[in-house]
């Protein structure tokens, strides 16, 4: 008998360490990004929050980081720059504080050497870092703190009105934009972990029509999905089959997919051994 086929919403490279876990539970993993994550039109404000009012605050300063793509897109704006080595800096100097939303922000984070000062033990999204906001005076004058939150073009508005709740003088920059494959201006990947790791075996990488036609045919048993727009990019124009698993990678991810019909088994944490024990799970309720 062939191995069950599961597919990944992301891209072969990312989904390694994911296809490893689900090659040793005798499953057969393939991986399609369907969208990809590509730099604004204009990348200057950007910059500017990154190597200007997070790295030479004038005040007491947040940045928030909500992914680990915002990451690479610091790394894609940076100009050559050591960004994290500024911050780093700027957080030893007293005015910048770093949050990250989950572990895997938290590790891009530090292997730019910038250490974290937020970290949810909940929930990693932007409920559960207001859930961990430490309580603070933030006043109500003009020298309020800042909170530079740089998102995703789709990112809601859940992190940033917390915040002004919370007193602080917010700033939104969109880092990057989530668009169909290929990209215009990738944001391109700089992972200083990956460049000592040992290659694993490839990934079989689909295109995004294949990949909406083998969930449409039932052609897959289980399908993990990262992110919402992943989830609205894979089932355009189509309903999810009930005999195939659905996996979501966070409860985002997951209304996203209930609201098209699917019932999906929701990964405890946004690890690759969260969700492939989630895969397991779903494909056990089929």
């Amino acid at each position: 008998m062939s191995p069950t086929r599961v597919l990944i919403t992301r891209d072969p490279a990312a989904a390694e360490e994911l296809a490893a876990l689900l090659r040793e539970r005798g499953l057969q993993p393939c991986a399609s990004p369907m969208l990809e994550a590509q730099l604004p039109a204009d990348p200057a404000a950007l910059r500017r929050l990154l190597l200007r009012e997070a790295a030479a605050p004038e005040r007491p300063t947040w940045l928030c980081v909500t992914s680990a793509t915002t990451v690479r897109a610091f790394d894609a704006v940076s100009d050559g720059a050591d960004w994290g080595a500024e911050l780093a800096t700027a957080r030893r100097g007293g005015l910048l504080r770093v949050a990250a939303v989950g572990g895997a922000t938290a590790r891009a984070l530090r292997q730019r050497g910038v250490d974290v000062d937020l970290l949810p033990s909940g929930a990693s999204s932007a409920e559960g870092m207001l859930a961990a906001w430490p309580s603070e005076d933030t006043g109500t004058d003009a020298a309020a703190p800042r909170a530079l939150v740089p998102v995703s073009a789709l990112g809601s508005g859940t992190l940033e009105d917390g915040l002004r709740r919370k007193g602080y003088d917010v700033r939104r920059v969109t880092a990057y934009e989530m668009v169909p494959v290929p990209a215009q201006r990738p944001v391109r990947r700089r992972d200083p972990a990956a460049q000592t790791a040992v290659p694993g075996p490839d990934v079989p990488e689909l295109d995004p029509e294949t990949a909406r036609a083998a969930c449409a045919r039932g052609e897959v048993a289980a399908v993990v999905v990262t992110a919402p727009s992943r989830a609205a990019a894979l089932l355009e124009n189509a309903a999810p089959r009930a005999d195939v698993a659905w996996i979501a990678i966070g409860e985002p991810t997951a209304r996203a997919l209930r609201q098209r019909g699917a019932s999906p088994v929701t990964a405890t944490h946004p690890t690759s051994e969260a969700l492939a024990a989630a895969v397991t799970t779903a494909l056990a309720r089929h």
